[in-house]
Parts: C-alpha cells; structure tokens; sequence
C-alpha cells in the first residue's frame, strides 16, 4: 500500500510541477492559478489529474500529457458549487484529444445532475491532430458541443477567452452566456497562419479575431477586460447575478439601498427637445441599488444598453434606448444584442426592465441588406416568449414599430408607465410634417415657420395622455419614483407564467 500510495503521489507532484515562465512572461497565468483565483479557498476538487494521451494516438510511446491538457473540476465560488475547466496550453497547445473530452463530459454530467454554473478558461488550438487524423474520429468522445447545447439555458456558461482561440475552442463560446476576453488574447475559425498559406492574406492574429474585433465589430464577446486577474473577478461579479440554474430563483443580495427612494437628478436629467441626447446609463445609474450595474457588450452596439443590476436586492436585467449613439435607433446590432439579451434574462428567471427613448428602426440601405426585418422581427419573438416579468418605462418616446421592440403594451407587461413628457405615434412629429405637408409648405412663403408649427401640432397630439386616458398605459409617473414604482411592480410579480403551453418550442425567425 505504501509504496503504490507513493507511485501516485509522485505522480501527482511531477504534474504540479510544470513550468509556466512562458506563461508569466506573456502576462498570463498558469491554468491551476487561474482556478485557485477563481474558487473560495480550499474548496476545488479535481477530476482526472492522472489523466493521459491515449497511447494508441501518441506519436512517442513515452510522450507525456499531463491532464491530457485540461484541468477539470469543482468547487464553490462565493459560497455557491460550480465547475470549471482550465485549458493547458503548455500541453499540445491546448488542443481537445480522445481524454481530455472524456474528462470534460464527465464535467457536463455533473453540472447536469447538480445543476451548478460551468466556467471554462478557453487557450487552445481545437480538436487535437493526432486523435482526428483518420475515419476514427468517428469514434472520438466528442459530445463536448452537444452536450453544452444541453446545459444552455439551464445553467449559467461562462467561457472565459484567455488566449489564441482557434477552432473548436472558439466554436464553444457562441453557447457562452458571459464572454469575457482577455487582452492580447483572440479566436476564429481559422488562425492567421492558415489565411496566410491558403488565401494568400497578410493579416495578424489581432486583426483576424482580437479584442476589438470581438468586442466591438462582431459581437461574439461580451467584455473586455486588462488581464487574467480582472477576467476572474468579472466573473465571479457576473455568476453573483444569477441562480446556479433555471429552476432556482436568482439569488437576493439586499443592500442599504431605500426602496422609496426617489432621486431629484431624475426630473432635470432627459431634456424636452428630442434632438438633444442625454446619458441612459445615468438613469440606469439612479435607479438601481447603489447604483451599480453590470453591463454587457458596452462596447457593441452603443445605442442600446444591456445590463445587469439589482433593485431592492432581486437580480434584474435592464435594457434601455442610449440616445448619445445614433439617437438610440435600432440598428441589426442593436437588435441582435437585445433580442440575445432577452433571450438569457428569460432563461435564468431574470425579470426586464425597458427604458424607452426609441426613436424606430434604423431607416437605410445597409439595414435592409444587413437583415433588419428579420433582427426586429426577433426582438418581438423573443419579448412575446418572454415569461419572466415585464416592467416598462416610456422615458421620453416611442415611435413606430421600434416601439414594439421595446415593449408596448401591446406585449401585456405587468407595469407600464409613462414620464410625463412622453410621446406616442407611427412616426417622430418632424417625419410625419414632412410626409404629409411637403408640397403645401414648398407652397408657403413662411416655410420654415408653418412647418415649425405643425411639428408642435403633431407633438402635442402624440403626448402620452390619450394612451393613459384609454387605458394603454398604467399610470403617468414623477420621474423621481421611478425606483420605487418599478420595485413594487416586482415585488408584485413574483410568478413566472407558463408560457406558450400548447406547443413544444417556437420557430425562430428566418
């Protein structure tokens, strides 16, 4: 007993002992002190640390693959289970071999069976060569992807990109509800090397999938952030919003926060003048507990916020117009963005909270190329899906079918409810004058003074008072209790509904 005791042990410490000065030296850090930054102290529990290389797909009998390339297992974060898999790209670069995706499925069962949170710190190059390299990959255990398509929805995913992404491992962080990347790292399909040899492209790693491209253009990562240590505690922030899974409510985290409270900064905050912008995040700012929130994607698609927050202590996710970019239009970005957004806080029992300064749908060309009738026709999907409740803010005015998107009272919220400079109708004042008065004021020699009195008309006629008086709206409210009307409304609506009960699933649109 002994001495085989002994055999392991080594064993266990020649793997430990790996050199990361590489690592260090890039800035990074090596793939257990990720994990150890990540859990509560003394709380992880590893699975498969003796794990190796098949010897049938080594290319040298004694080649070594310590963890077959991955650390795998569990432990509590805050207190709460959660499962984590650490890429080791100091071992085949990282790559996914026959082991290794044995060790990470045996992960996915258990966070199925436990319904736990799974982290994964993404660095690697993909499927592993040598275990692919005939008509055997057949018989490879890859049920990664699959079995992650199962988990979405029901637990929170959080894939974490920490470093060159390439192939599969970038594949994996589209079922990712948090991505968050690291600086200097990236992920494509295809690496730069490769466009440089088939395609004859002279591009960088950086230019091909970095940060900004990510983060900013394509929209597949949801933050940026410095290094690995700012990465883990971004995480541990974003996990603190939501329940370990769909069938817990998220957690309650209670500040000191009064409920009441009302915020004077509210009623000077959004200008009269709808051309004048203001900052939404400043309102999203006043509103919530202590005014912090968690903002997802800030950097794509500004003119629409998505974020995190707590109101009274419950877990919320707002998603509000920012008229500072592109006057708060919905463009195909926008749209995507939010309907995505919808679709998660509807997942994890999070209610939506919409402040509304929707001017419409981005009118051009490119929108029509780009796809906008099917992104505006998602948004409403999503929202007429939704089963989480609904509280809906009109901060200054909703205008045609963009108005849908964020939802109208058409889609049955619990609370609806109106500032009281608020604006309602198909189209903004200044479009409908110009529709419909066109050739009378190309007629008049006081042009620009006759059309300036339409648009006040027009406006007057669109205030949100006819829609109260007729019941569309649940009440016109001081902007200063905006806080305290939304927290009743939620404590009001503790039940989720059951949703479409007569079919299966809907069909995305096309």
């Amino acid at each position: 007993m002994r001495d085989r005791l002994q055999s392991y042990l080594e064993k266990k410490e020649l793997v430990k002992q790996r050199d990361y000065s590489k690592q260090h030296a890039k800035g990074r850090l090596s793939p257990m002190e990720r994990v150890e930054l990540l859990f509560d102290p003394g709380t992880f529990v590893e699975m498969g640390m003796l794990a190796e290389q098949d010897l049938l797909t080594r290319r040298v009998k004694e080649e070594s693959t310590p963890r077959d390339g991955h650390i795998v297992g569990y432990g509590k974060v805050n207190g709460r289970y959660v499962g984590v898999v650490a890429d080791d790209i100091t071992v085949k670069y990282g790559s996914l071999g026959r082991v290794g995706f044995r060790k990470i499925e045996g992960l996915g069962r258990l966070c199925t069976k436990q319904g736990f949170p799974l982290v994964w710190f993404l660095e690697g190059s993909g499927a592993r060569l040598e275990d692919e390299e005939s008509s055997l990959v057949a018989d490879v255990d890859e049920t990664a992807i699959p079995d992650l398509c199962a988990l979405s929805g029901y637990v929170p995913i959080v894939m974490a990109v920490m470093g060159p992404c390439v192939g599969g491992h970038a594949n994996f962080t589209a079922l990712g509800d948090f991505v968050p990347m690291t600086k200097g790292s990236n992920m494509s399909i295809i690496g730069a090397p490769v466009l440089r040899s088939k395609l004859s492209i002279e591009i960088s790693d950086e230019d091909v999938g970095g940060v900004k491209v990510h983060c900013d253009k394509s929209g597949m990562a949801d933050l940026a952030v410095g290094d690995d240590r700012d990465c883990i505690d971004k995480i541990k922030g974003f996990l603190s919003y939501l329940p370990s899974n769909c069938n817990e409510a998220p957690p309650i985290v209670k500040s000191n926060d009064d409920p009441e409270r009302r915020d004077e900064r509210l009623l000077d905050l959004v200008p009269t003048d709808l051309k004048r912008p203001y900052d939404m995040k400043r309102l999203i700012e006043y509103i919530v507990d202590d005014g912090k929130f968690f903002e997802l994607k800030p950097t794509y698609a500004r003119n629409i916020v998505t974020c995190l927050a707590r109101m009274d202590g419950k877990t919320v996710g707002i998603v509000a117009n920012q008229p500072l970019y592109m006057a708060g239009t919905l463009d195909v970005k926008a749209a995507s963005k939010a309907s995505r957004f919808y679709n998660f806080c509807d997942a994890f029992g999070i209610p939506l909270i919409f402040l509304a300064d929707i001017p419409g749908f981005f009118p051009a060309p490119e929108s029509e190329i780009n796809g906008i009738i099917r992104w505006s026709t998602r948004m409403l999907y999503e929202i007429a899906h939704a089963t989480v409740p609904k509280i809906a803010v009109l901060v200054r005015k909703a205008f045609g079918l963009g108005a849908f998107g964020m939802c109208t009272p058409h889609f049955r919220p619990e609370c609806t409810v109106a500032w009281p400079t608020a604006l309602i109708g198909a189209i903004s004042p200044e479009d409908a004058v110009d529709i419909l008065y066109k050739r009378k004021l190309a007629e008049r020699p006081d042009k620009e003074k006759a059309r300036s009195e339409l648009i006040r008309n027009f406006e007057e006629r669109m205030r949100v008072d006819a829609a109260v008086e007729a019941g569309f709206y649940d009440d016109v409210i001081d902007p200063r209790d905006t806080r305290r009307v939304i927290i009743r409304a939620l404590g009001m609506a503790k039940g989720r509904q059951e949703g479409f009960t007569f079919k299966r699933r809907g069909i995305t649109p096309i």
